[in-house]
């Protein structure tokens, strides 16, 4: 039995699981609707040509990237996986707040977190875990039944204690289920 060569969609996806390394890029034009970028740390005599796509350039809506970036601008992109004959695509969007992308970084499903109830909302509570960071518990996970509403269960305001029960660090999102209310101080 001869082992086969790995498939690239599969090597793919397996990058895109796991945040991939900062790289500093230059703008170096447009290509449709996507960036080009030339990564600036490459090292050494070394020039490595890659893109960002347009669902990659910034949380932010926008019509093309050209409202964000102009050629020559560098910026802070992660390395999300190779395409097309090993070209580098990038994200600029998941280096655009620095604050969020550590604090994903270093969350864990099962960790367990506390944080001040900055929303109640129809379907569930918006957690404020860090200053820019905001986590979701949904309704569905307080354990309060069906009759049960948030308002019922939480105050804006109130200190909470929360476990992180997913981390979308594609989408910027921390997912969390009550584990009670935090101690008064």
């Amino acid at each position: 039995m001869t082992a086969s060569a790995p498939d690239p969609r599969l090597e793919s996806l397996r990058g895109r699981l796991l945040p991939g390394a900062v790289r500093t890029v230059r703008v170096v034009g447009f290509d449709g609707a996507d960036v080009l970028v030339r990564v600036v740390d490459a090292g050494e005599g070394a020039s490595e040509t890659g893109r960002i796509p347009l669902h990659d350039v910034s949380m932010r809506r926008v019509e093309h990237p050209s409202e964000l970036f102009t050629v020559g601008q560098e910026i802070e992109a992660e390395e999300t996986g190779r395409w097309r004959g090993g070209q580098p695509h990038f994200s600029a969007r998941a280096c655009e707040n620095p604050a969020l992308r550590a604090f994903l970084l270093g969350c864990a499903p099962g960790q367990v977190v506390t944080g001040t109830v900055a929303w109640v909302l129809p379907f569930g509570v918006l957690v404020r875990l860090a200053p820019d960071v905001v986590g979701l518990l949904h309704l569905s996970e307080p354990g309060g039944g069906p009759s049960a509403t948030p308002g019922r269960l939480v105050a804006e305001g109130e200190p909470i204690t929360v476990k992180v029960t997913e981390v979308d660090l594609e989408r910027h999102r921390v997912r969390l289920c009550a584990v009670g209310r935090a101690a008064e101080s």
